[in-house]
């Protein structure tokens, strides 16, 4: 009988790297495998290949795959430079324009997640980056944040590049945000204030 013949997509390099593989590649780090076992499990979660899968292939082209995946024992490229825009799924999405005017909703649900970054990396990213609504040559402006479980799944397979670059950038922003979002609620204060003495009928000079 002949095999069934299968075409398999292998990263080339760190821009091939989706979220989720990332997670999945750091999962099976922590098990602390001798270097054959280590190499297979990072193929199959890389490649979405079961163990099965792997059988029917020849030793020699399976070797060479997982030769092929060395790429991920260096580190990820870091340039230390925010990726604000990326082509992904069809779309142009975003990051957002100005975090200074990050919404209480945004900033509350990003803190939230990252207590465990590793794991929400998907999430935060969800909030992070939005599609392009409007674009000029210096500026743009993305759709309204509005949390959905399954857009969270979608960004699984967000790349992981531009992931770090917005990571590394919002944490090296730890200091600055909890000032922005003061400010933030002092605005909403005032809007709250000013509209329950107007409803009461005072006047506001």
């Amino acid at each position: 009988m002949e095999r069934e013949k299968r075409r398999i997509a292998i990263p080339k390099d760190w821009s091939g790297i989706t979220i989720q593989m990332y997670q999945k590649f750091k999962e099976v780090k922590k098990k602390k495998l001798k270097e054959k076992e280590l190499g297979l499990e990072v193929l199959g979660v890389i490649c979405g290949l079961d163990k099965e899968m792997m059988e029917r292939i020849e030793l020699k082209s399976l070797n060479k795959m997982v030769n092929s995946l060395k790429f991920l024992d260096t580190k990820i490229p870091d340039d230390k430079e925010l990726i604000k825009k990326v082509e992904w799924n069809g779309k142009k999405y975003g990051f957002i324009p100005n975090l200074s005017e990050i919404t209480m909703g945004e900033y509350i649900d990003i803190e939230q997640h990252c207590k465990g970054a590793d794991k929400n990396i998907h999430k935060i990213m969800s909030i992070l980056y939005r599609p392009i609504v409007k674009e000029t040559q210096t500026r743009y402006s993305i759709e309204h944040y509005k949390p959905s479980e399954d857009l969270e799944k979608e960004f699984l397979d967000f790349p992981i590049l531009p992931s770090m670059s917005a990571l590394s950038f919002f944490f090296r922003l730890g200091k600055i945000l909890p000032n922005a979002l003061g400010r933030y609620l002092t605005k909403e204060v005032k809007k709250l204030k000013k509209k329950v003495l107007q409803e009461n009928g005072v006047g506001i000079t």
